[in-house]
């Protein structure tokens, strides 16, 4: 894409600096100033947990297709729409519909082309801009009546912003349109399927102001690649930003008498931009970066001065500086007098860290509780009266909240949160909770035990009970907020089941089809956790915890490793398994009974794991 700045020359010249870091796979990666992704493309091939973010939708867009989406979309809903369009996969039949669809005469075209404009505005042929607003206008329906996902419709913009930018007859950014035709703009418009780069980590693209974001994550490598000089990013891409946004919900007035027709928010102006404010906002930004590494792109032409570039970079740690020669980017008419080459300067910083207590434990408690297998955390009274299938004390929960978290306004979760052992667990301990059952009947389960039993803790300001859905964990949870997440999820479907080992009944956690311990099918159930467990990541703290509680599952003659199973969905979204602890439970088991005998051994499993995980 002819974007300024672009990064795609210097790709090996910044992977090089990344691999001298002291960096384990799948380290977080954190481009804040995206732009059109390509740095962050190339570290996500190269196996990174990738976050990009921009302030423009555009880029915002790219990085939703390019960094978030990490599989081929499916377009379920749109199959009976684009069934008869050539294409052997479902998103090829999504690209040839609209490459095929009957252009309009829209926004576009009435603002940006000769034929609307009397000939003041050549940014597009007239067939071209027609083509533009049909299909900007199908992908906005498709999506105001639900027939795309977020990703499905972001990928389909990103094919339109690249297949755009191929045919704009522009010099290189959209500042002005060209007075004659460059010869890429007479092509026709064709849409390309975008690239999917797969993978398996929990990638995000994020859209917010640089300053405002840095303070929410916390990061293994912050790459930072700011605006260099006094061009604004949201004015020479306007275009790309308003097909990228829309002219939908609010009629936009383009002044008929500019010759360019530029119309953008000036609220997206970058103070990153202007002389007078570029050198405050960078010291603010690297002052605030919540990170291990800092990568840092400037070239020998920025507005902000090197000296203060390596004053302020050398308080927040060890300074190493790089510098590498390439060609400018030319548009087509540069001034030739304009030097052929810059010099790109790579500053790399390992931060000062401050080690901090891991939690406030004795040397005794420390000790004991390091022992790998736990028996001495059993049931009160209160909670074996408690009418729910699957109780887990308050005593375990509490245990991994002294170990696991240290300041006291820590955020405990349980996505799964059931009767509600762990919310009340963290409230004991005087940290903040947040517990989410689809369960309304669970969820008054725990609200009454915290008013009848545990009345003390319940001050209703430090937690939420949520009646929602764990695939929707990010409406109630924010990113990067929680500092420790404890949860039991369901064993599949095995207390649906007369069980044989403990001669128990089955039962059910609720007769809801999204309740995953009603899911049949042990692949799906595993992959339905792994999409919750992908929302518990983003909700996380770098360095924050997850403990897992499982047992191993048996049905019939065949016996499913779930704690292995489900340690390597976590480990594919970026998690890394920390520990493993074995919860003895022998002596709640006094009902059991030999299995198998006398024909067939068979283990009765009184131990469950708790495996610990960090993000």
């Amino acid at each position: 894409m002819r974007y300024y700045g672009c990064k795609t020359k210097l790709l090996n010249f910044i992977e090089k600096a990344a691999k001298e870091l002291d960096l384990y796979e799948g380290a977080r990666f954190f481009d804040i100033f995206t732009g059109t992704t390509a740095v962050a493309k190339h570290f996500k091939k190269l196996g990174y947990t990738v976050i990009a973010n921009d302030n423009l939708e555009f880029c915002h867009a790219l990085a939703k297709a390019y960094i978030e989406l990490n599989e081929t979309p499916k377009f379920r809903k749109l199959k009976k729409v684009v069934n008869n369009h050539p294409g052997n996969e479902i998103y090829e039949k999504v690209i040839n519909y609209l490459n095929t669809i009957s252009s309009i005469e829209g926004f576009i075209y009435k603002n940006y082309c000769p034929g609307g404009t009397k000939g003041l505005r050549t940014y597009f042929s007239n067939q071209n801009g027609q083509k533009i607003d049909a299909i900007r206008t199908e992908i906005e329906n498709w999506k105001k009546e639900n027939l795309i996902t977020e990703l499905e419709y972001y990928y389909l913009i990103t094919a339109l912003i690249e297949a755009v930018n191929l045919v704009s007859n522009v010099a290189g950014t959209y500042a002005a349109c060209l007075k004659t035709w460059d010869r890429r703009a007479l092509k026709p418009l064709v849409l390309t399927p975008p690239e999917i780069i797969p993978s398996k980590k929990a990638n995000k693209a994020l859209r917010m102001d640089a300053n405002d974001i840095i303070k929410k994550i916390s990061t293994d490598v912050l790459y930072l690649d700011p605006p260099y000089n006094t061009r604004q990013f949201a004015s020479n891409y306007f275009l790309l930003e308003l097909i990228a946004e829309g002219w939908f919900d609010e009629a936009l007035k383009i002044n008929s008498k500019s010759k360019t027709g530029i119309y953008f928010d000036e609220s997206k102006k970058s103070l990153y931009c202007q002389k007078s404010t570029a050198p405050a906002v960078f010291a603010d930004l690297i002052k605030k970066a919540k990170t291990r590494h800092i990568i840092l792109s400037y070239n020998n032409e920025g507005i902000i001065p090197e000296k203060f570039i390596q004053k302020t970079l050398s308080e927040k740690g060890e300074l190493i500086r790089h510098e590498q020669s390439h060609k400018r980017y030319r548009s087509i008419n540069q001034n030739n007098d304009d030097p052929n080459s810059v010099n790109e300067r790579l500053y790399v910083v390992s931060t000062n860290g401050i080690k901090d207590r891991f939690n406030q434990l004795g040397g005794a408690k420390w000790l004991q509780h390091s022992f790998s297998i736990w028996r001495d955390t059993p049931k009160n009274a209160e909670e074996l009266a408690l009418d729910h299938p699957a109780i887990f004390p308050i005593s375990l929960a509490e245990r991994l909240i002294d170990i696991y978290t240290d300041k006291k306004d820590a955020v405990v979760l349980d996505p799964m949160v059931g009767s509600g052992s762990v919310v009340i667990a963290a409230l004991k301990k005087g940290r903040k909770a947040i517990g989410v059952d689809l369960s309304k009947e669970y969820i008054q389960l725990a609200k009454n035990r915290l008013a009848t039993h545990y009345k003390e803790f319940s001050n209703k300001e430090n937690y939420q009970l949520v009646v929602g859905d764990a695939l929707d964990l990010d409406k109630y949870v924010k990113l990067d907020s929680v500092k420790l997440c404890v949860t039991s999820p369901p064993y599949w479907n095995i207390l649906n089941e007369k069980r044989t080992a403990d001669q128990k009944e089955s039962v059910r956690y609720s007769n809801k089809k999204k309740d995953l311990g009603n899911l049949h099918d042990y692949d799906k159930f595993l992959n339905s956790l792994k999409s919750v467990f992908a929302k518990v990541y983003d909700s996380l703290q770098s360095n924050g915890f997850c403990a897992v509680i499982v047992m191993d599952i048996r049905k019939k003659s065949r016996f499913y490793p779930f704690h292995a199973d489900i340690t390597n969905k976590l480990s594919e979204l970026g998690f890394k398994l920390r520990d493993i602890i074995i919860w003895d439970r022998q002596k709640e088991y006094n009902n059991m009974k030999p299995l198998g005998y006398p024909y067939s051994f068979i283990v009765n499993k009184v131990h469950e794991y708790i495996l610990i995980f960090e993000k």
